[in-house]
């Protein structure tokens, strides 16, 4: 049976909007209401941070064993299962009145948004090798848009409307998603992997995967992004005070990161149907080495400037790396089981990496050593891992 014409078209389509909805997930919609929800469930913020923290751990640590769902069902109920773990989770927040409520909310939250609908987002749109840069680049702006809208609209609710009633018009975006993204992924095929085979089982297939150089080494490139990103903007007060920012220009920061990041997406996105993954691995994490580069030897502007460009434009390349490099290597048939493993790894990684700064920071390191230990490690590591990866469709 022929695939149905511009299939990478609605692919790309679907994981467009299914990422534009995970942003109800996503930690910058959900840090929007930190203050009110502290302020009517009495946290302070090391209980809020604690309580955040566990349900971003727990929930991304499911991931090792729910990524595989995108290859044994179809997108659509795929797609119906993440919006009603996120739907549960805005529904929990309207009416969250005890801090084990909110656990409970956050869990389902960071499960079905940030966790599954991303997830499944990026893997309709890596699975189809036509044009698979261009589709990844395409559902990553999802994301984008997400961050740059959704905050305008919760800042404008929030002004004369209580925090839970703005979570009450979330479940109702959710419900109005579902049969929308539910119409767009009918066309698309389902996996291989969603007939039953015989075989190894999923956690025998997961024990492979973390045993395989590629994947390990893999892992050694795709986790930079998200290590220093969240490590630098967790920590971005420290920084402001030792660099001299103002609140004005780190929010001119945020503006130049996010316009980065747009640019190098598509360019991403391009470069990985015109000279293959391979290639973009090579080079895609060169800006980290310039922004720290940038921290650690030029003035105050030129520092501030450089660290939001350079993580703008390799979070940019990440997003289109970190899905089509999974789908070249292993191919599509565990593709979704090979992303859920990494986004387990991605989870570990980022909540250790502000803990692992953190101490630099407060024991006086030197951001001169440190700024030189990345831009070796961004040169070298890409250019070795990129020779030692090969296309092994098949293997797992």
């Amino acid at each position: 049976m022929n695939p149905p014409p511009n299939l990478h078209r609605r692919a790309a389509s679907f994981g467009f909007s299914a990422a534009l909805v995970s942003g109800l997930g996503q930690t910058f919609f959900i840090g929007l209401f930190g203050l009110s929800i502290r302020g009517d469930l009495g946290l302070g913020e090391s209980h809020w941070g604690a309580v955040y923290a566990a349900a971003t751990l727990a929930s991304g640590l499911l991931m090792f064993s729910l990524g595989g769902i995108a290859d044994h069902m179809s997108m659509k109920r795929a797609i119906t299962l993440a919006l009603a773990i996120l739907g549960a989770g805005t529904a929990l927040m309207a009416v969250a009145t005890h801090w084990m409520a909110l656990l409970a909310g956050l869990f389902f939250l960071r499960l079905g948004g940030q966790g599954l609908c991303g997830h499944i987002a990026i893997v309709a749109a890596a699975r189809h090798a036509r044009r698979r840069g261009r589709s990844i680049a395409t559902a990553a702006f999802g994301f984008i848009l997400g961050e740059a809208l959704l905050p305008v609209v919760v800042v404008a609710l929030l002004g004369w409307l209580d925090w839970r009633w703005v979570w009450g018009m979330a479940v109702m975006v959710v419900v109005l998603a579902l049969p929308i993204l539910r119409a767009i992924a009918a066309p698309l095929p389902r996996p291989v992997g969603a007939a039953p085979a015989a075989g190894a089982t999923a956690p025998m297939q997961r024990r492979q995967l973390i045993r395989m150089p590629a994947f390990l080494s893999a892992l050694a490139v795709v986790l930079v992004s998200p290590f220093v990103v969240t490590a630098a903007f967790l920590h971005q007060g420290t920084l402001s005070t030792l660099q001299g920012w103002t609140p004005a220009q780190v929010a001119s920061g945020f503006v130049a990161f996010a316009a980065t990041q747009t640019a190098t997406t598509w360019f991403a996105g391009h470069s990985v149907d015109r000279y293959g993954v391979r290639s973009v691995v090579r080079v895609y994490l060169l800006p980290v080495a310039a922004a720290f580069l940038a921290l650690a030897f030029g003035p105050p502007q030129m520092a501030l400037w450089g660290m939001f460009i350079g993580l703008g434009a390799t979070a940019g390349g990440n997003s289109v790396v970190s899905g089509a490099l999974w789908a070249d290597v292993f191919g599509v048939d565990n593709l979704g089981m090979v992303r859920g493993v990494y986004i387990g790894f991605m989870v570990i990684t980022t909540a250790l990496s502000p803990l692992l700064f953190g101490l630099v920071l407060e024991k006086g390191g030197s951001m001169v050593v440190v700024a030189s230990v990345v831009a070796v490690y961004v040169v070298v590591v890409p250019i070795q891992v990129a020779r030692s990866l090969v296309v092994r469709r098949g293997q797992i």
